[in-house]
């Protein structure tokens, strides 16, 4: 486990800043928005991005899903087929992981809406096999968004229900530290998973308590309630040793400078990790 800089820690959608910050604070792991690289692809050219990565020995760690899971059919079939190109770059750059999250609440009847994801997800995921990528699903807890006429998935257990739906082998987990708290859960439902079900990992915190806590107004790990040790050490007890990425979501701006929220979550992640890990 090794803290991954996320875009929400930063003021910029430059990429190579961007990058420069990661190296400065110490940073081996990056989540870059897709449209960053391909906007820096077209500016410059791609093996311009690449050098970019290999001269700051950075790794991409995962790249959102190219795809409207909610258009209608047409709109939809046309983003499936261009899936394999859009992600082919990102994977050049060390990609393992895609994500998306699912709504906790649906308008639509659930059994239509439903089988539909869920064949979609499948679709997407045989898509990103041959490329070896594994696709991380995330339930969303924050019970404000939970306020449409039908519950969706809204917790861990939920979701697994729901994976079996899908179906694919390469379809996982995405946990975040933020749902896991609104959701009330225990470390025991982190503990039991299997190292192959956790795809990705976000880290964040809340002040408010779980039934209160929005989810734009995130804080950096450590500046909240959350028992975030407990939750980094139930992940490393299920056997996850991947990226953990500081998502913190905010509608107001976040405080201090791009380099002293970069710096200040990698420090602490830091620390907690090696706690975890029994190194300090």
């Amino acid at each position: 486990m090794k803290p991954c800089l996320h875009p929400s820690l930063v003021d910029t959608n430059e990429l190579e800043a961007y990058l420069d910050l990661a190296v400065q604070c110490g940073y081996e792991w990056v989540d870059v928005p897709l449209h960053w690289l391909h906007q820096e692809v077209e500016k410059t050219s791609s093996s311009r991005v690449e050098a970019m990565f290999q001269s700051r020995r950075l790794t991409l760690a995962s790249f959102g899903l190219p795809v409207d899971l909610y258009a209608d059919e047409t709109d939809y079939v046309r983003d499936l087929a261009l899936l394999p190109e859009r992600v082919a770059f990102a994977v050049g750059l060390g990609a393992v992981r895609c994500t998306t999250f699912l709504w906790p609440s649906i308008d639509e009847r659930p059994v239509p809406y439903a089988s539909r994801l869920a064949r979609r997800l499948r679709q997407c995921a045989v898509a990103l096999m041959p490329h070896g990528v594994r696709l991380g699903l995330e339930y969303v807890g924050p019970h404000h968004l939970r306020n449409r006429a039908y519950p969706f998935v809204q917790n861990l257990a939920e979701l697994a229900i729901f994976l079996e739906a899908v179906g694919a082998p390469n379809v996982g987990f995405l946990i975040d530290s933020f749902h896991w708290y609104t959701a009330e859960e225990s470390t025991d439902d982190l503990a039991a998973l299997k190292p192959e079900q956790i795809v990705h990992v976000h880290v964040n915190d809340a002040i408010e308590e779980p039934s209160l806590a929005h989810d734009q107004r995130r804080c950096l790990p450590g500046d909240g309630r959350i028992p975030l040790a407990p939750f980094l050490r139930a992940l490393y007890e299920a056997g996850y040793r991947g990226p953990v990425s500081t998502e913190v979501l905010h509608q107001e701006p976040l405080a201090g400078s791009n380099e002293e929220r970069a710096q200040a979550a990698f420090e602490r992640l830091t620390q907690m990790i090696a706690n975890v890990k029994g190194d300090c």
